[in-house]
């Protein structure tokens, strides 16, 4: 595997529930706040236009009548008819170079799939690339990382094995806390992650990230809508240690067989698959090692 960007930071965590049962986005404070800020400006600097062409300074009327016409294209767009602006990524909305997730697993061959926002979406999402040639949903991968979480804390409490292996100060989410979080009571209603992973349609800490990668024995990769790593999980469930976060400089191809979580406004996950993926394969079957891009599991 080749070496693989990761930030420093620790491992954001979906601590916000889920979208709605529509699985359609809810309107937030981001996408107005780009309404409301796109109108203020289009005001100011229509203002200052105005005020430049009566004082006979056509330059600055140019630059500021540019910016107003700008802003006022931004807000339209950001409002659409039914009054209810649409989903928007604001560093996206702002760049010139469009690196959002979407677009960067575009120009590899693979694409980014919605999954109901029930409340199992992650669950959902890291199913997305095995299509149909996997008997399992969002509740079996709940109950199988379940019996993976209890293993992993067995062998924690009789043999203290460190998480990844060994003491690591670049770690982002270290052993302890991944033992805090399954057997503390800091979730809603004084469930402890245990608790929380058996139970359907609760929402999910990405700080889960390793056992789903060992259940499903493939690397995971969570990232969010712009383009950054958030980190990189190899099969044993490892923290995979890098140095560049941003997606678009990973060879997704390289990697084979991942699992790609894209982490979307703080309550949501999406999957990623290839975009001409052909589920021909049914679990149990033996898949030519060459087909690495073509993933089923056996129960």
């Amino acid at each position: 595997m080749q070496a693989l960007p990761i930030t420093s930071s620790s491992v954001a965590a979906d601590r916000h529930g889920d979208t709605s049962p529509t699985g359609q986005p809810q309107a937030s404070w981001k996408r107005w706040a780009v309404c409301v800020i796109s109108t203020s400006v289009a005001v100011v600097s229509a203002a200052i236009t105005l005020s430049a062409i009566f004082a006979e300074l056509p330059a600055i009327a140019f630059v500021y009548g540019a910016i107003t016409a700008v802003s006022i294209d931004c807000a339209l767009n950001a409002l659409p008819p039914t009054g209810l602006p649409r989903s928007i990524n604001i560093p996206e909305f702002f760049s010139f170079n469009h690196d959002s997730t979407a677009d960067i697993v575009d120009s590899q061959g693979y694409e980014i799939v919605d999954v109901p926002g029930n409340g199992d979406c992650f669950f959902h999402a890291a199913l997305v690339p095995y299509g149909q040639c996997l008997d399992w949903n969002a509740k079996t991968l709940r109950q199988q990382v379940y019996e993976e979480a209890r293993q992993w804390l067995q062998e924690y409490e009789n043999n203290h094995l460190h998480f990844n292996g060994h003491e690591s100060s670049q770690d982002p989410v270290p052993e302890e806390v991944l033992y805090v979080y399954l057997t503390g009571h800091s979730r809603p209603g004084g469930m402890t992650g245990m608790e929380a992973i058996k139970c359907d349609g609760e929402w999910m800490d990405t700080i889960i990230v390793p056992l789903v990668a060992r259940v499903l024995k493939k690397p995971v990769i969570t990232v969010n809508d712009s383009g950054t790593i958030m980190n990189v999980i190899d099969a044993r469930g490892l923290y995979f240690p890098i140095v560049d976060s941003k997606l678009k400089n990973l060879d997704l191809k390289a990697l084979g067989d991942f699992v790609l979580l894209e982490h979307i406004n703080g309550n949501h996950f999406r999957g990623c698959r290839k975009r001409d993926f052909s589920y021909s394969h049914k679990p149990g079957q033996e898949i030519d090692k060459y087909l690495h891009l073509r993933p089923c599991l056996s129960k």
